[in-house]
């Protein structure tokens, strides 16, 4: 069971019969056969609440690449659908932004495993998140942000033409590849604009607070300016060094933190981290601000 990655490719489906009860189990050193393909994994790269991200080789030809191992395992049917739903849309989405974007990780292979109940997502692999890359350098200087923020823009731009909320930006689904080239992964929760969605999702404070303060059973329809919180969490978190808050101004600095120099970047935040979507900055708004745009697309 795999991705092809011809435009005319079928989405693959999983067996009837998939849900198991599994062993947790380390995939580091282990040699896997995934779609006839096989692959040695390396170190765990990252972990989240279904599986985890490790590096790895493939054996016939020595690729380095990423691999997502997820475990369809749960204690009731419904959390094991949604998990289902989650991979395939992660597949698809991926696929379909990957062609349209040089800055979305693409995805190779995928495959799962009867006998264990563990999917696989082959992926590009990268150098580290972009959450670690700023924990590792620290203040990123005006120019190294702006390189990564006009990145962003055009992400957004390209998830905005497709229709599509991702719901989860943040630095950890950000992959930092060489000369800080900066991709989009993980967009299993992804949707598009106007779905209907229910109850709290994202990740706190980088996603938009109606998408992880919503009510149990609450019915939302979200549009991309939900994901305008999250590109503007992501500009706070490269210029104060955390996230902001959900409380009003929004896009002030951290207490006893100096405001950054740049009116450009303080305008960015003043419009996107605003409590009501229908306030905030669209994408295009985004794509269009002075900040946003390179000295040879002014020029």
């Amino acid at each position: 069971m795999g991705v092809e990655q011809s435009s005319n490719s079928r989405l693959p489906t999983l067996p009837p019969d998939w849900r198991y009860t599994i062993r947790q189990i380390s995939m580091e050193n282990r040699t896997i056969n995934i779609n006839k393909e096989s692959y040695v994994f390396k170190k765990e790269l990252g972990s989240g609440a279904f599986g985890c991200v490790y590096s790895a080789r493939r054996v016939n030809d020595a690729k380095p690449v990423a691999i997502k191992v997820a475990s369809l395992v749960s204690m009731t049917g419904g959390q094991a659908e949604v998990l289902a739903s989650s991979i395939l849309n992660e597949i698809e989405m991926s696929k379909r932004l990957s062609q349209a974007s040089k800055h979305v990780v693409r995805m190779f292979d995928f495959d799962f495993h009867r006998h264990s109940g563990l999917a696989f997502l082959v992926m590009e692999l990268g150098e580290k998140d972009l959450e670690k890359a700023l924990l590792e350098k620290g203040r990123l200087s005006p120019d190294e942000r702006k390189y990564i923020w006009r990145q962003l823009v055009d992400i957004a731009v390209i998830l905005d033409r497709e229709n599509i909320v991702h719901l989860d930006i943040k630095p950890q689904n950000l992959v930092v590849f060489p000369g800080n080239r900066v991709k989009m992964v993980d967009l299993g929760i992804a949707q598009k604009a106007y779905a209907r969605s229910v109850g709290s999702n994202g990740t706190w404070l980088y996603s938009a607070p109606e998408v992880t303060t919503a009510s149990l059973g609450r019915v939302a329809q979200h549009t991309s300016k939900a994901d305008s919180w999250s590109w503007g969490a992501v500009l706070y978190r490269m210029t104060y060094l955390k996230p902001p808050e959900y409380h009003p101004p929004c896009h002030h600095p951290p207490n006893k933190v100096p405001p950054t120099r740049d009116p450009q970047l303080i305008d960015v935040l003043r419009y996107t981290l605003i409590l009501d979507p229908h306030e905030r900055a669209s994408i295009s708004w985004i794509a269009r601000h002075p900040y946003s745009i390179s000295a040879t697309q002014r020029s």
